[in-house]
């Protein structure tokens, strides 16, 4: 038997006894909190064993939680560009340099909730309308719900606002508790609970999941569920390390991206959320406060003035604002 038969025929019998004829590609996925956190215990975790239970057995994700490759959650956009992790969970809203358009998620008023909001930032994902995705590929696109205000003192009505310092999120989140007479603090959610206890605010403006993850309930006891515009988050890719990607990685990634993870974060984070609040109005102690219908009136103005004012600084916000006004009709009309 020469060589030559005796190579062909072990290919032949590799292929007939459905022997791998190559690894599979390994990435590496960074998560910046806990691995309890439930943006990664509900969407991410379930998403990492989906692709890794993929028949293809073409793609491998060893995932790093507890901020084990950088725990910084800004710093997360550069660690993918830098090759730090291939794959990576962001929060735009942090980083309004690298993705200017994402502002327009923050805009008060704009979205009903974060199922609406979700199908949005996809839609303006997959349109090319937001500036500073390039680099990225978009594995999921979600949002999160309404921004509420947690204090550690009492809030019955808006008239209790003024004066507040209240930490945000981003720069029109903080442009509209502005002009509702709080003082804005940028500051990423990990630093809450210490800046709180040291009194540096006074409350933060949040999603009802992260005071759970992020321990803030523990130093706030007051909730105000005024809506104060929605933030962003995405997990990427590096699109030059997708793109060299084999076709059978390449399927097995995109089988779960998208509507597939989208549509888990939706199912999960609503439920979660609600929950959370429910058990808050449970407690006996701690306040839950709805805006009364004059304080929901009361801010129609001030929530004009700062979308009006983002839209007029720049000819591409106003282009961002009327593509998801027109998206937003389309997702209504479903």
């Amino acid at each position: 038997m020469t060589k030559r038969f005796a190579a062909i025929l072990g290919a032949v019998l590799a292929l007939g006894t459905g022997q791998a004829v190559a690894d599979p590609v390994t990435l590496k996925l960074s998560f910046f909190a806990s691995d309890t956190e439930v943006n990664y215990a509900k969407v991410i975790k379930p998403w990492v064993d989906a692709v890794n239970a993929d028949p293809s057995g073409a793609v491998k994700i060893d995932a790093y939680p507890n901020g084990a490759l950088g725990k910084s959650l800004p710093a997360q956009p550069q660690l993918v560009l830098d090759g730090v992790a291939d794959i990576a969970f962001i929060n735009p809203s942090l980083v309004p340099g690298r993705f200017p358009d994402d502002q327009v998620f923050e805009l008060p008023g704009l979205l009903k909730d974060l199922a609406e909001g979700t199908k949005l930032y996809a839609g303006l994902v997959t349109s090319n309308s937001l500036r500073g995705y390039g680099d990225y590929h978009v594995i999921g696109s979600f949002m999160n719900a309404n921004y509420n205000i947690f204090a550690r003192r009492t809030i019955r009505s808006n008239a209790d606002l003024k004066g507040m310092k209240v930490r945000i999120v981003g720069p029109i989140v903080g442009q509209t508790v502005k002009e509702l007479g709080m003082v804005p603090i940028l500051m990423p959610p990990n630093e809450i609970v210490e800046a709180i206890g040291r009194g540096t605010v006074d409350a933060a403006t949040l999603v009802p999941a992260a005071v759970i993850d992020f321990g803030v309930d523990r130093v706030t006891s007051h909730s105000y569920l005024l809506d104060l515009g929605c933030g962003p988050l995405a997990m990427v890719m590096n699109r030059a390390k997708y793109d060299a990607l084999p076709a059978e990685a390449k399927a097995a990634l995109d089988k779960y991206s998208g509507a597939w993870i989208n549509d888990l974060y939706v199912k999960a984070l609503l439920a979660h959320n609600a929950g959370i609040i429910a058990g808050f109005k449970a407690d006996p102690k701690r306040t839950v406060v709805s805006p009364s219908a004059a304080d929901l009136a009361a801010v129609k103005a001030p929530y004009e003035k700062v979308t009006a004012a983002w839209s007029d600084k720049d000819p591409n916000n106003a282009k961002v604002l009327a593509k998801s006004r027109e998206l937003l009709m389309q997702i209504r009309a479903k």
